[in-house]
């Protein structure tokens, strides 16, 4: 439970709530709150439900299971095309700067000439 209770201490603090706080949602003591967080007491499935719902994080998250916050959300284009979240977004960024539409009328050699831009952009950042 060691990751849990390192996790559960940098969300709490990066969510802006003092143990005191989150007690006070959970209906428990400030020193029974503390101990989940120095790993010395282990809440119950459903406390871990309600710290990460408060905490605006996923179960798996607190528990160690994944490495981000939350889950990704995946849309499916088409069929085997699908998107996470930050794959829509950076698409929908393209597409407010008039980049995907200029990027459509040559498809294939506009996408190779960006391709070769990032790489060239990349090497020159890590100079």
């Amino acid at each position: 439970m060691y990751r849990f209770s390192e996790r559960l201490t940098d969300v709490r603090v990066e969510a802006g709530y003092s143990q005191k706080d989150l007690a006070k949602e959970l209906n428990i003591t400030t020193s029974a709150y503390g101990y989940y967080e120095q790993g010395r007491n282990e809440p119950s499935l459903e406390t871990v439900r309600l710290l990460a719902r408060k905490l605006n994080v996923s179960t798996d998250y607190l528990l160690g299971i994944i490495d981000e916050p939350k889950h990704p959300v995946k849309y499916e284009i088409t069929d085997g095309f699908i998107l996470t979240d930050t794959e829509l977004l950076t698409v929908k960024q393209l597409k407010a700067k008039q980049l995907l539409s200029e990027l459509s009328k040559n498809p294939i050699e506009n996408v190779d000439k960006l391709v070769r831009f990032w790489q060239f952009m990349n090497k020159e950042t890590q100079k």
